[in-house]
Parts: structure tokens; C-alpha cells; sequence
């Protein structure tokens, strides 16, 4: 749900900041008032194409700022792509630069417009511009078709087999491709497990050589060393074990005494203990050590070979001998090839058959649920004054099992009699497209997961009685979801939980338009009366609006009101991003 909308510098739009609330939000105001401007900007914020023609004339840069609220599927896509997630509330600002460089924020970070298209699909569909409405993307036709029939089990069966499926071509695959493939990297792996199993390596290996070559190499030093520290130990007058002797012998003479001694005695009594021990493992290493020139040499051969082939696998000595392990495993699958894959292409025709069943019956549903929602969709836009309009949803079964199944899913629709269904990408008047997803819409209620709809002038080409269904329709999925409707007719303002008038005037000596929500009661009766009668609001007119706004209403359960309406909303909180 969109939660509030600031525009800087677009087209005629100097400093525009509005909020919405739930329901539907109505958007009225003369023809090029700047209500469509409004639109467009909203595409921006949803990754649409930037053009610096948009930027007002005399500014450097335009900037956009939108506010969502945070649902458990926006949030999960924030995760996916690694962008900060700020709590109830989801901030996207998008500013513009005349030399043709832009940039996009999600909340306070700087994104891609890419990032920022794949976080915004599918949260706002705004009818008219098409590359905005996910409605009329074909690569979601087959998503919204199952969603709409409830097919969650019967996919979820197919999902299984062709995961299994999947599975199995990846063991075959893991076994080469034709015999001369095979054959080389059978060769291969022979090589390279030879090349390990001639040196051997052990566990701990490298390590190990390591110690003995410090070791080795400073001999001499380490045997000088010691032996000028057994020489300070016990070797020479004033020793450590002969201080410490003559400290003892001392504190005995004292304990005779005084007894409270005694634990000094016994702790010298230890220390020299200590020493002589430390004299005789001096005198032990001292002694052993010698110097080996070849044993050095081979100890680092040894090194340098086991380095080099750590190296080559660019793992460290354990990941070489687990490596070993998998070289073993993959030949020995490989020389008994054919044994196997015979096993393997026996359990793939089992698997396929199952995928194939299942996507059988997937099919099926899917060409039942089809012939349901044309039907629901055609009832729809019959209540739209488009009867005559054709629309069908094309389930057409292949071959080839996919991850979604066989088929390839389609929606259709044509205006006129005698004019054949086109896909609806391929739909132009900007009406149409409005009352055409008005109509899917108001069928997929129950099942779409996009929380505002924005729809362009939706009532284009009907009046009278056919714009007071118009109206209801629209209210009635403004009942389920946030609805913004730009409209010229009062019938379908009359509805509107909450009113924006757009218009446009002078600012010294430039044109700007604005925004003005509209207060329940005279504010609206007014506007609602200018639709009615034009530039000159009549009594009669106003009369006229006030029971056109009863009759609205008449029979309607009360709505709950958002907190966040056009008199409210986040204000402060685009403030603060500005």
C-alpha cells in the first residue's frame, strides 16, 4: 500500500507532497491539470524508464519519494536483495538529472534502477501504462491463473516429480556426455589421483616437516644456545642451582626458629628441584642435536612438493587429501559408466512418466479454472458498458516439462466485435486497459497479492447509469485493496472514501499545479458539482451532488478510516528523506 507521494520539479509540477489512505482515493481536476503527472511519477518510483524531458524547465534535477507500507513479501525481497529494512515502512526516492544520470534510495541506500524494479513488481499495478501493470505481463498469467483456481496443490504435486526429475538428469549429466569426453576425463582424473598417490601425502604432514626444518636449519644456533643455558643454570659459580642451594640451606638454619618458614623452605626446595631437572633436559637436547645437511635437503624437497600441490588444487594439504577421496569416487563411477547410466535412464523413464501425469492433471485445472475466470472477467466488463468486449484465457499444453508445468499461459482481449483477441500487452487505449483491469481486478480479488491499484481514467467513454456501475465496481475492490482513480465523472468520484483535487495555476509567472485534499462534506459537494456543471457551479448543480453523494452511499457499510488520509499521512516522514 502506498502511504504518501512527494514530487519535485517534474513537468508542471514544482512541489507536490500528498498521502494516501486505505480504500479508493479519488484524483479530479480539469484536463491537463498535471493528474496523469502524478501517474508518471508513480511509475518512476516502480523502476520505470526515466526521459529528462520530465524535469521542469530551469531545474537541474526532478526527485520522487514514495512511502509503502512494509508487507511480509516486500520484506522478504529487501532481504533477497541485501537493501536495509527500517521497520513498518519502506522509503524509495528516485531523483533525475538533466544531463541523463539518476539515482534510486531504498531506504536512505543507494540501489540500481534494475534492484529497485525487482523490489517494487508487483506492488502497485497503474493501468494505462503498461509496462507498470503486472496484470498484462504474459510471464504472469500462468502465476495469477493458479493463484485465482486455488492450485496450490495440485502444482505443488508436479513441483516434486520435476524436482525429482531434475535430479536424476544431474546424476546423468555428472557422468560425461559422449565416450571421447568420457574417455578424456577418465585420463584426467587417473593423472591427477597418480600424481597425489605418488607422493603420499599424510594429515598433518606439512606441519610436521616444518617443525624439523626450523629445526634442522638452526642447529648450530639452537646448540649454543642451550648450552650457555645449562652453563647459567648449574654450570658456573653463582648458578641458579647454586644460589638457590644456599637460599635453602639458609631458611632450613632459620625454620629451626621460627616453623613459620616452613613453606618458604618448601617452595626453594621445589624451584631447585625444578632446576636440576631443566639442567638435565638442557644437557639432553644439547646433546642430541646435530646437524644433518641431507636430511634438511630432503626435508625441504619434501615441502616444496607438497606446497606445489596444494597450490595446483588451491586447497590446503587436508582439502588435497579429501580431494583424493572425490577423484577416487568420480573414476570409479566413471569406469563402470554404462552400468550406471542403464540404472539411471531405467529410473528417469519412471520419474518422467510421473512428471507427465502430474503435469496432466495440472493442466486440466488449469484449463477448468480458465474457463471460470474468462467467464467472471467477460461478466465484469459487461458491467463496464464493453458487452461486446472479448477476453479468454489461452491454457495451451506442450511438451516439454518446465518448471511450471506443460503449458503456456495467456490472457487475450479485444473491444470490438469482429476484431480478434490480441494478448493484452498489445491492448492501446489507455480506457480499456483501465476498465480491463478493473474487471481482472475485481475477479482476482481474492487472490492478488498487490496492494494498490491505480487506475487511469477508468470511466473514459461511458456516462449516465453505466458510470454509477463504474463507480460501484470500483469501490467495491477498493473494499479489498488501496485504489487511486484519476476520473472526470462525478458518478465515480461520488464513491470516493477520500478526494484529491488537482490544479494548476500561476506562481508568479509560472504554471504549477497542486494538490488539495478535499474535506468530507461542502469541499467535495462543490467539486462534484464543477464536474457536473463546468466552470460555473449552480445551485442546481450542488443539489444535484449532494444526492448524487447519497445515493453513493446509500446501502454501503461504513468504511474504517486509515489514520494516514489526505488530511494526515506521512508527511514528516518524506520530510525527513528530502
Amino acid at each position: 500500500m502506498l502511504l504518501g507521494l512527494r514530487i519535485s520539479n517534474v513537468a508542471v509540477i514544482e512541489e507536490v507532497e500528498v498521502a494516501f489512505g486505505a480504500g479508493l482515493t479519488v484524483l479530479t481536476g480539469e484536463t491537463g491539470a498535471g493528474k496523469s503527472i502524478l501517474v508518471d511519477a508513480l511509475g518512476l518510483l516502480l523502476g520505470g524508464r526515466a526521459d529528462a524531458d520530465v524535469i521542469r524547465a530551469g531545474c537541474e534535477d526532478a526527485a520522487v519519494e514514495g512511502v509503502f507500507a512494509r508487507t511480509p513479501a516486500l520484506a522478504a525481497r529487501l532481504e533477497e536483495l541485501g537493501m536495509s529494512d527500517l521497520g513498518e515502512e519502506v522509503l524509495v526516492r528516485r531523483v533525475l538529472g538533466r544531463s541523463g544520470r539518476g539515482k534510486c534510495y531504498v531506504n536512505g541506500g543507494l540501489v540500481t534502477v534494475g534492484m529497485l524494479a525487482k523490489l517494487t513488481r508487483g506492488m502497485v499495478d497503474i493501468a494505462g501504462q503498461h509496462e507498470h501493470v503486472s496484470l498484462f505481463d504474459a510471464g504472469l498469467h500462468r502465476v495469477l491463473l493458479d493463484r485465482y483456481g486455488k492450485l496450490e496443490e495440485p502444482l505443488a504435486a508436479y513441483l516434486l516429480e520435476h524436482a525429482n526429475l531434475r535430479e536424476v538428469d544431474a546424476r546423468m549429466e555428472a557422468l560425461g556426455g559422449d565416450e571421447a569426453k568420457v574417455r578424456e576425463r577418465v585420463e584426467f582424473l587417473r593423472f591427477q589421483l597418480d600424481e597425489i598417490t605418488r607422493l603420499d601425502p599424510e594429515a598433518g604432514e606439512d606441519a610436521a616437516l616444518d617443525v624439523e626444518r626450523r629445526r634442522l636449519g638452526g642447529a648450530e644456533k639452537l646448540k649454543r644456545l642451550s648450552a650457555e643455558a645449562e652453563l647459567l643454570v648449574s654450570g658456573e659459580e653463582h648458578s641458579a642451582v647454586e644460589t638457590v642451594g644456599r637460599a635453602l640451606g639458609l631458611v632450613h638454619e632459620a625454620v629451626k626458629c621460627d616453623a613459620a618458614l616452613s613453606p618458604v623452605a618448601q617452595s626453594l626446595s621445589t624451584a631447585l628441584s625444578e632446576l636440576e631437572e631443566a639442567q638435565r633436559r638442557l644437557n639432553r637436547y644439547s646433546g642430541g642435536l646435530e646437524s644433518d645437511p641431507s636430511r634438511l635437503a630432503d626435508v625441504e624437497e619434501r615441502l616444496d612438493a607438497l606446497k606445489r600441490l596444494c597450490r595446483k588444487h588451491g586447497v590446503a594439504l587436508d582439502g588435497v587429501l579429501k580431494k583424493r577421496s572425490e577423484l577416487e569416487g568420480e573414476l570409479g563411477t566413471l569406469e563402470n559408466r554404462s552400468e550406471v547410466l542403464e540404472e539411471l535412464s531405467e529410473e528417469r523413464r519412471r520419474v518422467e512418466d510421473r512428471a507427465r501425469k502430474a503435469a496432466v492433471l495440472l493442466s486440466k485445472a488449469r484449463a477448468a479454472c480458465a474457463v471460470r475466470f474468462s467467464a467472471q472477467v467477460r461478466e465484469g466488463l459487461g458491467g463496464l458498458a464493453m458487452g461486446k468486449a472479448a477476453f479468454e484465457v489461452r491454457v495451451t499444453p506442450g511438451t516439454a516439462l518446465r518448471p511450471d508445468g506443460m503449458d503456456d499461459v495467456e490472457f487475450f482481449f479485444s473491444a470490438n466485435p469482429g476484431e480478434p483477441p490480441r494478448p493484452l500487452a498489445r491492448v492501446a487505449s489507455g480506457g480499456e486497459a483501465s476498465r480491463l483491469l478493473l474487471a481482472l481486478k475485481r475477479a482476482l480479488a481474492d487472490s492478488d497479492g498487490c496492494g494498490c491499484y491505480v487506475l487511469d481514467e477508468a470511466d473514459a467513454g461511458v456516462s449516465g447509469a453505466i458510470a454509477d456501475v463504474v463507480g460501484r465496481m470500483i469501490r467495491e475492490v477498493g473494499s479489498h485493496r488501496q485504489v487511486l482513480c484519476i476520473t472526470h465523472l462525478p458518478q465515480v468520484a461520488a464513491y470516493a472514501d477520500a478526494h484529491l483535487l488537482i490544479r494548476k495555476g500561476l506562481k508568479g509567472e509560472r504554471t504549477v499545479s497542486e494538490v488539495v485534499p478535499l474535506s468530507a462534506g461542502a469541499e467535495r459537494t462543490r467539486e462534484l458539482a464543477r464536474m457536473m456543471s463546468g466552470m460555473e457551479v449552480t445551485r442546481e448543480a450542488l443539489g444535484a451532488a449532494e444526492a448524487l453523494v447519497r445515493s453513493a452511499h446509500r446501502g454501503l457499510p461504513p468504511r474504517a478510516r486509515r489514520e494516514s488520509g489526505p488530511e494526515g499521512g506521512p508527511r514528516g516522514r518524506l520530510r525527513r528523506t528530502a
